[in-house]
């Protein structure tokens, strides 16, 4: 009985020699492609010594190969053999393998295979509009290659887009109702090509705001101290003693329907207290001023405050100004605008920054005045001499007392130096016609004194010949 079972344990510790069959495979990257695009028929061989292969593609595009050859040791091994083909025409490619494949040990084996690829035409890249409509209307100036589109202002809640795809395998997004909000709106429609190309259009529309914009203060006073009150400008800054220890803030809008915040009782802390009223107006717009209350320590002493009121930049939207620090005057030239956007940025912290006389600009001279204060009340000051070009208007024409270092800004679209090159001009007409009459009389001089000097000349002669007559 223990010779049964140790007979079984040796046998089952024998290497078993297996013998593996030949074998074939085909695959594609495809099973449908587009005319004119290329497919790859992929065959495998495993467990192969010897092949002799061919592979064929017939139908919507033709192309062969024709693989034999052995391994050089005669042992099986894996090879990989690869037929591309083109599409010329609609319809399906069919691949077929044939041959015979054979084993190291001799096993030989005939393969048959085939594969299908279908070809279809080729998917459109059209990915234009062939019309676009606002409220059932064309848009003015409509054209498939012309992308963004403005639109007059409107009071209307809603708008309905509608465009329409010039292929009609494309697919458009976007169209539809829109709901308007106050100010500028921007609608998208996308326009995308059978193949997936996207197109994209822009449709701006403004709505306009009849809400109130006025975000200024009527007035703006403190209990303890007292406020020089202006509505342009929105920083202050007051000293009180020791002994006072809250002050109160009172502050009414210009206009009734705005709103304002930060008024009321404010508790003071030794040094430096900075206050915000910020004015939100009916249209949401807002306007922040600044009140910092310095109050003395017990000794009496307002603290170290700061001195700085230096600038690090100042620009202007949609403006090349070439600002230096210490050039405090500038002249701008400007046209259809109402505002002007400064962006004041002070080299401390601690500085406020006041902006006075840049909006609702007038045609003519507009002096706006740029004021940073310190935290100990310096005030570092620019001014912007902006003038406003109306209708048949030219640009002032600069005296010696009002002359400032010249600063080139110009506003996008707007070619000041145009301006500039016939001022130039007219100054080389009038000092060519200058040179030309002074040349002028200088010649008529010479002319008078050559002719004194000949009757000189001549009166000496007839003495000459008087003198010799006696």
């Amino acid at each position: 009985m223990k010779l049964k079972y140790l007979i079984i344990t040796i046998i089952l510790f024998i290497p078993q020699i297996v013998f593996a069959a030949p074998n074939a495979t085909a695959s594609t990257n495809a099973s449908s492609i587009e005319k004119g695009k290329s497919v790859t028929l992929t065959v495998n061989l495993t467990d192969t010594a010897a092949w002799n292969i061919k592979m064929i593609g017939s139908g919507a595009g033709a192309c062969s190969s024709k693989q034999a050859d052995v391994t050089s040791d005669g042992k099986s091994t894996t090879k990989k053999f690869t037929l591309v083909c083109t599409a010329t025409e609609e319809g399906k490619i069919t691949f077929s393998v044939t041959g015979d494949i054979t084993s190291g040990t001799g096993e030989t084996k005939d393969i048959l295979l085939t594969k299908q690829v279908t070809v279809t035409s080729p998917k459109s890249s059209v990915n234009t509009l062939s019309s676009l409509k606002v409220d059932d209307v064309s848009v003015s100036g409509f054209s498939s290659s012309k992308t963004a589109y403005s639109l007059p202002e409107t009071t209307k809640n809603s708008i309905v887009i509608s465009g329409t795809a010039t292929d009609s395998k494309a697919i458009v997004s976007g169209n539809g109702t829109k709901t308007l909000r106050y100010g500028k709106n921007t609608f998208n429609i996308v326009v995308t090509a059978e193949n997936g190309a996207k197109k994209t259009y822009s449709v701006n529309i403004s709505k306009k705001d009849p809400r109130n914009s006025n975000n200024y203060l009527q007035s703006l006073t403190i209990d303890k101290g007292t406020i020089d009150f202006k509505k342009d400008t929105t920083s202050y800054t007051i000293r009180v003693e020791h002994s006072v220890n809250e002050v109160n803030i009172v502050a009414a809008p210009e206009n009734s329907k705005a709103k304002v915040s930060g008024t009321g009782s404010k508790t003071l802390k030794d040094y430096v207290n900075e206050f915000k009223v910020i004015v939100k107006a009916e249209n949401e717009s807002t306007r922040t001023y600044v009140i910092k209350v310095i109050r003395q320590d017990e000794s009496g002493n307002f603290g170290k405050l700061n001195t700085d009121n230096s600038v690090k930049s100042i620009t202007i939207t949609d403006y090349d100004l070439e600002f230096k620090k210490d050039v405090k005057k500038y002249n701008i030239l400007v046209e259809d605008i109402e505002n002007v956007e400064f962006k004041v940025v002070p080299n401390n912290a601690a500085a406020t920054v006041s902006i006075t006389n840049n909006t609702d600009l007038q045609p003519g001279l507009n002096v706006v005045k740029i004021q940073i204060t310190a935290e100990n009340g310096d005030i570092n000051e620019y001014i912007f001499n902006v003038y406003k070009i109306a209708e048949a208007d030219t640009p002032p024409t600069e005296t010696k007392e009002e002359k400032v270092e010249p600063v080139k800004v110009e506003k996008e679209g707007t070619n000041i130096w145009l301006i500039v090159s016939i001022v130039e001009f007219v100054i080389i007409i009038i000092l060519t016609k200058l040179l030309l009459s002074k040349g002028r009389r200088k010649k008529k001089d010479n002319n008078v004194n050559n002719n004194i000097n000949n009757n000189v000349n001549n009166d000496n002669l007839d003495k000459k010949k008087l003198e010799i007559i006696d």
